[in-house]
């Protein structure tokens, strides 16, 4: 309704009435942050943290993108390091939002480092015959050209670096195309 104080009413009224749990508190957080109240979003992630609820990082996550948006990065690292401390453990959306505030803060090296944690959080990685299969399949249909060709022209990656990114795939096609005559896999 773009109505701050109506939001305070409502969340004022849930309270009274129900048990609120993590997801009640990040709606809450994120209502904030779409009036861009990081004051009030503070206060509830301070409220949150005394409810003894479990420690899920998908809370503290609005205020950490909050804070990296604003250049804020101490105040985004002192909350992750709060976070860990007690028990949470950052998810690949954390790390992503680290990522994204060092970038701004021209901190490439830390940026990399998030981006690699953020990568070693996330489960569903794809199996290396999986990406292996898939890769052949593009070089068989000669798409890898175009795949590859799309990153840059999507302003995803340098024409350098996906000129490099082009010649692994095919050093590793054709590694596992030798692979499969020796081993017979």
């Amino acid at each position: 309704m773009g109505k701050k104080d109506e939001i305070y009413r409502v969340w004022n009224e849930y309270k009274q009435n129900n048990k609120v749990l993590n997801k009640v508190y990040m709606s809450m957080i994120r209502a904030l942050m779409k009036f861009d109240d990081i004051e009030g979003a503070e206060n509830i992630f301070e409220e949150w943290e005394s409810s003894g609820l479990s420690y899920d990082f998908r809370v503290p996550n609005f205020l950490i993108d909050a804070y990296c948006k604003n250049g804020l990065l101490e105040k985004a690292g002192a909350l992750l390091q709060r976070g860990i401390s007690q028990g949470g453990d950052p998810n690949i959306t954390t790390w992503r939002h680290m990522a994204g505030g060092y970038i701004m803060k021209n901190q490439v090296s830390k940026a990399m480092e998030a981006l690699r944690k953020a990568i070693s959080t996330y489960s569903s990685k794809p199996s290396k015959d999986t990406l292996t299969t898939c890769i052949k399949y593009l070089e068989r249909r000669e798409d890898v050209k175009m795949f590859t060709g799309s990153l840059c022209a999507e302003g995803i990656s340098s024409a350098a670096v996906v000129d490099e990114l082009f010649s692994f795939i095919k050093d590793e096609v054709e590694k596992r195309s030798c692979d499969y005559t020796v081993t017979g896999k």
